[in-house]
């Protein structure tokens, strides 16, 4: 088991995944270190992040070379929208990919992502064969950048 699978574990016995869902704690935390985050990378303090501020942290680089982006980040494409715990473009992909709207992705509708399908397993906590929105967003949380001691 990968050590983001052991946190996600450990983070999912701790907490009801419906819960996750709808603790606005959670998201302003998220919030939190995604901006403490920007203003660690922007080098220049001119409020956005560049491609050569973002180096090494992969899906930062993904997001300033999207075809949609301008080419740079602001500190509001990080910061999670308020009232919406799991990001509103997680919940846009979530209901695209959930085809039979129930709520939660089988491994059949998980085969059109990659990434997902390939780490089913370690990501459905509850092991009741279907990831939830929550699930996904305890991933989400735990892979955010924590603050620097």
């Amino acid at each position: 088991m990968s050590r983001v699978s052991a946190t996600l574990l450990a983070v999912g016995l701790a907490l009801c995944p419906t819960a996750v869902s709808a603790a606005p704690d959670g998201v302003r935390a998220y919030g939190r270190r995604m901006e403490a985050l920007f203003v660690r990378m922007d080098a220049n303090r001119d409020g956005r992040l560049e491609l050569h501020e973002v180096r090494g942290q992969p899906y930062l680089e993904r997001r300033v070379l999207r075809r949609d982006s301008p080419g740079f980040l602001r500190m509001e494409d990080l910061r999670g929208p308020a009232g919406a715990p799991s990001g509103q473009r997680l919940q846009r992909r979530f209901r695209q990919a959930d085809r039979n709207g129930d709520g939660r992705l089988d491994r059949q509708e998980v085969r059109r992502l990659p990434w997902l399908a390939r780490h089913f397993q370690s990501l459905d906590l509850n092991q009741d064969g279907g990831l939830t929105l929550a699930e996904l967003w305890l991933l989400q949380r735990a892979l955010a950048p924590r603050p620097q001691p």
